[in-house]
């Protein structure tokens, strides 16, 4: 371990984990829509600005489920008045075994090297009460100290409070401490509210004129450490 950051937070989905657009793209070829999990992959980008565009606007994330899904369905092309059904049962699927699962390439291996390096590594999400099963399942069990999801402690980011929280828990200063996220006004705000220096894991190269460091996948950070 070098440089000035003891302590990392992270991301969950977007950072850490996929959403599983192949169980997506299934459901969508049982409504006669075709879109292969790649194709999803460029239409979940869209959809995570629009988060961004609501959450600058005064929303919430938790408010931003519904449209989140909504922009992916319609870019996949599917037909308006399926959109409604479809997502009710993403949400009902979400809570019964999640959506987030499957590990972002060279994710795993990447937490696991910085914490062999005597990095304080913890997790930090806007989530629905399930997230730290779903990262133990995909292979990041016994990697973090503390996993904070914010249905759990009933604070979401932007709000500094969530990152007082993971802190508080790891027991370090908010300036020995950095938070990668891929949303600007969710993560990166939020980081710097609470003290902590923000990353922005920018994968599809969306947010180029956000003042912050960007990196293209959580496979970086042990560079941009270094740097």
């Amino acid at each position: 371990m070098s440089g000035r950051y003891g302590t990392i937070l992270l991301d969950a989905g977007g950072v850490l984990l996929d959403l599983d657009y192949g169980r997506l793209a299934s459901m969508l070829e049982e409504r006669g829509c075709s879109s292969t999990p790649g194709e999803l992959s460029r239409f979940e980008a869209l959809a995570r600005v629009e988060i961004e565009n609501k959450v600058r606007s005064g929303g919430r994330t938790g408010d931003a489920w519904r449209g989140y899904f909504f922009t992916i369905l319609k870019e996949a092309g599917l037909a308006r008045e399926q959109h409604a059904a479809l997502v009710d049962e993403l949400w009902a699927l979400h809570h019964r075994q999640g959506l987030w699962v499957d590990p972002i390439p060279g994710a795993v291996v990447t937490v696991r090297k910085l914490r062999e390096e005597g990095y304080r590594l913890a997790v930090v999400s806007n989530a629905e009460g399930r997230v730290e099963q779903d990262l133990d399942a995909a292979g990041y069990e016994g990697l973090f100290e503390t996993v904070v999801d914010s249905h759990r402690v009933g604070v979401e980011k932007p709000d500094p409070a969530i990152f007082a929280i993971a802190l508080d828990r790891l027991g370090v200063k908010a300036s020995t401490a950095m938070f990668a996220g891929d949303v600007p006004a969710v993560d990166v705000a939020g980081a710097r509210r609470a003290g902590i220096a923000p990353v922005l894991v920018d994968r599809h190269d969306l947010f180029q004129d956000v003042d912050a460091p960007r990196i293209r996948s959580i496979a970086d950070l042990p560079d941009w450490l270094e740097s």
